[in-house]
């Protein structure tokens, strides 16, 4: 389905979702190849993902001796990070733990 919008593939994926027909069979019966269907899919997965809300609190350590340290409670798991802990390794865990 060359040159189908963004907006189509949406209403393409709620239609799909919205009856009882497996993804071969709808894709049959609508003239779209299976394969057309999970590329598109996966191209714009993340319009089609619910947003998640994640709790985080963040203890502000302003007017407490200054450990050097970040810490923060996500989903009820408390983290403790050394101020020198890349930016990159924190995000990578966040992400694990929103995983789980």
């Amino acid at each position: 389905m060359q040159g189908t919008s963004k907006v189509e593939w949406m209403h393409i994926f709620a239609d799909q979702e919205s009856i009882e027909l497996s993804v071969s069979q709808y894709c049959k019966l609508h003239g779209i190849s299976d394969k057309a269907f999970y590329n598109a899919k996966s191209r714009y997965k993340w319009a089609t993902e619910e947003p998640s809300l994640v709790a985080v609190e963040v203890n502000d350590d302003i007017g407490s001796s200054n450990t050097g340290c970040i810490r923060f409670k996500l989903n009820s798991i408390r983290f403790e990070f050394n101020v020198s802990v890349p930016d990159k390794d924190i995000q990578r865990i966040i992400k694990i733990c929103l995983s789980l």
